[in-house]
């Protein structure tokens, strides 16, 4: 809206608030609406007379779109305008996250503040962060610019001015977090920091498509028309600004809808209607008045709503976060680099492709202007992983050495020495954290564990004592326990802490002492699955995927082969299995038994495409720990899922999971194949089963939410490093000289490379 905007509607959007004056509906004027509509497009496509007399049926029908022998471009927005505005609850089912509620100023409030807005500063302007626009435009409060990178509090000596919180535009901006009212469920308490002020002209004024840009702001968007109304067009996909999805859905092929926004109203978006629809008004003879003035509250990230600037604050940095600590002045870091053991393949695991996840929020996390701010340094041998992962993510990789302070310190100054450093798994930490935090001791330092190490190593030593699902289950390692002593002191010397899921997040809480306000849950992100997946009829067999070299992915493959699928293939004698994954051994391959129907198919060259052609993803994982990957990705995909409580840990209770549990299925190999049968005996519920996967994904897993949720977490670390080190007694313990055992392991490892180095030059010294 304006400056970056997007959309939502619901049930509420016919819901009035009380007014001295009652507005007439939004839709009682339609036959007018589309009368106008009409003949501004006659004058400017040459509609027919016929097309005239019958467009009002038209439209009715859903074919209101003229024609227009005028070129393709021209004729995509003639099919976009020539349609008359919709209803709100028309529009509701095709925008979804789109809200209007007319009313949401009364008349006298809407004088006062067209009055406040004309006379009060700032000054009007033509441009905003040097564009031009083509409406007037003012501001208050935070000012927010991804091109370029800025996130700043206004400064009264430049003549900016703060979102006041008294007056009628105070009052206004206020109203907006209220409770009661009939906005207040959808708002859910939004406390806008910014207000963007447009005043168009009918004559010469356009809001151009696009989306409120999802990397600057939060996800809801507020306009409230001040004075004039107007038809707003909402067209799904395209790519207005380089932070925004993209859809193969544009041009003339994407849907378009239009609705009436009358004066005094509150629109929101959110949701798709934020994400997946552009809006504008892209027509002089969409605006319905002579003039419409509009006021778009929002959220900037990155500052926190306690921070609020003073008529005398010279900068950000001048500002206390709180007692005992300043914010930076900084809104985000320059450079970022992610340290790991290994490279990440995204064709290989689900951790490769949640490493893939964060490089690409890192990208748009930092404020470079210009470069490459991303990088990777990893101790492995560089291989096709290194190269897959430098191409596809644009980020600079460094082969690092383990004990060796000097390649550590010379990949840092190599990638601009970054102020934030995410270490993929604790081990990384261990290793190599000692060595940043000497060189870069100012740098942010973000533990991703990608899942609970101790937790996953115990249940094995479990799994291989003999011990019952149940017991596995409800595991938690002590105290004593050497893995998690090493994971957890790993844990408190970073500033920030990633868990995989809610599930692990609560544990180190509320079991092992972690602060609160020190970690959060980021698991897997998905794009809401395909609208046309492959109906039940167009599958066929049972698959399993997983990296081999991952221990509970080898025990469950075997596991199923040999003791599950020769009891389901009694039942379904011509029932196939497909097993996938990489790095498999001769030893695994040897597994493949075809008289059963079990074929280990060795590595997956397409996700996808393996998953739409199956009927059940089936997983019977004794063990592990974190949210498995290959569940969610066969959700994605329409798979039904057969698992284990294991399978199902950091997605959902397993009363709750859309597919089939086996409780004892990781000890009972007969129950486990029972819940096979089962998932393939009704084709209704089967689909019953994908239906609810696909609204638990939408719901939970959401990509833009979670990458939205993480981007505000680790500003919010990132603002407050200097206050949250203060308070960590256990982390700035943890860096005392006489526990850095890592660190002092590390020294005494090269010292001794640097003597075995030393003696082997005397010896061939000696014998020359």
């Amino acid at each position: 809206m304006g400056h970056t905007p997007s959309t939502m509607i619901g049930p509420s959007l016919l819901t009035t608030v009380a007014s001295p004056v009652r507005r007439p509906s939004l839709v009682s004027n339609a036959a007018a609406q589309q009368r106008h509509t009409l003949a501004a497009r006659q004058a400017r496509c040459h509609v027919s007379p016929l097309t005239a007399a019958v467009f009002p049926l038209l439209c009715a029908s859903g074919a209101g779109a003229s024609r227009c022998s005028r070129g393709p471009r021209l004729q995509r927005r003639c099919t976009r305008t020539a349609q008359a505005p919709l209803s709100v609850e028309e529009a509701a089912k095709q925008v979804k996250g789109l809200h209007l509620y007319p009313d949401f100023l009364s008349e006298a409030e809407g004088r006062e503040l067209a009055d406040f807005l004309d006379q009060g500063e700032p000054e009007w302007s033509q441009e905003q962060f040097g564009v031009p626009t083509l409406y007037r435009v003012k501001h208050f409060g935070v000012l927010g610019s991804l091109r370029p990178r800025m996130v700043r509090l206004p400064d009264p000596k430049l003549g900016e001015v703060d979102l006041p919180c008294d007056g009628i535009l105070g009052l206004v901006s206020q109203r907006l977090s209220q409770q009661g009212l009939p906005w207040s469920g959808c708002l859910k308490g939004f406390v806008p920091n910014e207000a963007n002020v447009n005043d168009y002209s009918r004559d010469d004024s356009r809001l151009l498509l696009h989306w409120d840009d999802r990397g600057l702001y939060e996800e809801c968007v507020c306009s409230v028309t001040v004075m004039g109304d107007c038809v707003m067009t909402f067209q799904m996909g395209g790519r207005s600004n380089l932070s925004a999805p993209s859809s193969k859905t544009t041009g003339a092929d994407a849907p378009v809808v239009r609705v009436a926004i009358p004066p005094r109203s509150l629109l929101v978006l959110r949701g798709s209607a934020r994400y997946e629809w552009q809006h504008g008004i892209p027509e002089p003879e969409d605006f319905l008045s002579d003039r419409r003035m509009a006021i778009i509250f929002r959220r900037v990230k990155g500052v926190p709503q306690a921070v609020k600037a003073s008529r005398d604050s010279d900068s950000l940095a001048e500002k206390p976060a709180e007692a005992g600590g300043r914010r930076r002045p900084d809104a985000a870091p320059c450079h970022a680099m992610v340290i790991s053991t290994n490279w990440p393949d995204p064709d290989v695991s689900a951790a490769g492709r949640v490493t893939a996840g964060r490089l690409h929020l890192l990208r748009s996390f930092c404020s470079l202007e210009s470069g490459n701010p991303v990088s990777f340094a990893s101790p492995a041998r560089p291989g096709n992983s290194q190269g897959k992962l430098s191409a596809a993510n644009e980020v600079k990789c460094f082969r690092i050495k383990s004990n060796d302070e000097a390649s550590v310190v010379a990949a840092l100054e190599s990638s601009g020495d970054p102020e934030l450093v995410v270490f993929d798994g604790f081990n990384a930490e261990e290793r190599f954290g000692h060595y940043v935090r000497k060189r870069q001791p100012d740098a942010m330092r973000v533990l991703d564990m990608q899942d609970f190490h101790a937790l996953r190593l115990g249940r094995e030593r479990l799994i291989a004592g003999g011990a019952d699902a149940g017991a596995i289950a409800s595991y938690r390692p002590k105290a004593s326990d050497e893995d998690l002593q090493r994971e957890l002191a790993s844990i408190h010397r970073c500033d920030a802490i990633l868990a995989i899921s809610e599930d692990e997040r609560a544990l180190l809480v509320e079991t092992y002492g972690v602060p609160r306000w020190k970690v959060t849950a980021a698991p897997f992100g998905f794009a809401r699955p395909s609208r046309v997946l492959p109906s039940y009829q167009r599958r066929q067999g049972a698959m399993f995927i997983g990296n081999w070299r991952h221990r509970p992915n080898r025990d469950c493959a075997k596991w199923l082969i040999q003791e599950v699928w020769p009891l389901v293939r009694q039942r379904l004698p011509d029932l196939e299995l497909s097993v996938y994954g990489a790095n498999q051994t001769p030893e695994d391959a040897a597994l493949t038994q075809e008289s059963l129907g079990a074929y280990v198919r060795g590595y997956c060259r397409s996700v996808k495409k393996a998953m739409q052609q199956h009927h059940l993803l089936v997983a019977p994982l004794r063990y592990g720990a974190g949210v498995k990957g290959k569940v969610l990705e066969a959700m994605q995909h329409g798979l039904v899922v057969v698992t284990t409580p294991v399978g199902v840990e950091g997605i959902a209770a397993p009363d709750d999971f859309p597919g089939y549990v086996v409780e004892t299925g990781g000890e009972d190999a007969e129950a486990f194949a029972e819940g096979i049968v089962k998932a393939l005996r009704d084709p209704a519920q089967w689909e019953v089963q994908q239906q609810r996967a696909a609204a638990l994904l939408a719901e939970r897993f959401d990509e833009n939410r979670l990458e939205e949720k993480l981007r505000d977490f680790l500003s919010e670390r990132w603002q407050q490093l200097e206050t949250d080190r203060q308070r960590d007694y256990v982390g700035q313990m943890l860096w005392h000289s006489s526990l850095r055992s890592t660190e002092l392991m590390a020294k005494y490892i090269a010292t001794k490379e640097q003597a075995r180095s030393l003696q082997q030059s005397l010896d061939q010294a000696g014998t020359t």
